[in-house]
């Protein structure tokens, strides 16, 4: 769990200097963030990733976004919803 702890800790980060900014564009940084880990795979560079210490890179973008408040309050996300991720199930950092 090293590196989707680091992938929370580093998102924690941002989300506490977005609250101090006044016209923050979440929208913008979300898709920003979920843009960096698209990737399109070839089957030889998937199988390559089985080894890798990192998750998967869905995985990076789902479920670390759903464990923060802010992104299921901006997003309207509510129980029933495909991201939405019980208090009690998330995992907290810090």
């Amino acid at each position: 769990m090293k590196e989707d702890g680091a992938d929370m800790a580093g998102l924690k980060v941002v989300m506490r200097i977005a609250a101090t900014k006044k016209d923050f564009d979440y929208d913008k940084f979300y898709r920003a963030y979920a843009d960096g880990f698209l990737t399109k795979d070839t089957l030889q560079s998937a199988y390559g990733r089985i080894n890798d210490v990192h998750p998967m890179h869905y995985l990076r973008i789902n479920c670390t976004l759903q464990q923060f408040d802010e992104f299921l309050n901006f997003y309207g996300i509510t129980e029933g919803d495909g991201m939405y991720l019980a208090p009690e199930d998330r995992v907290a950092v810090w």
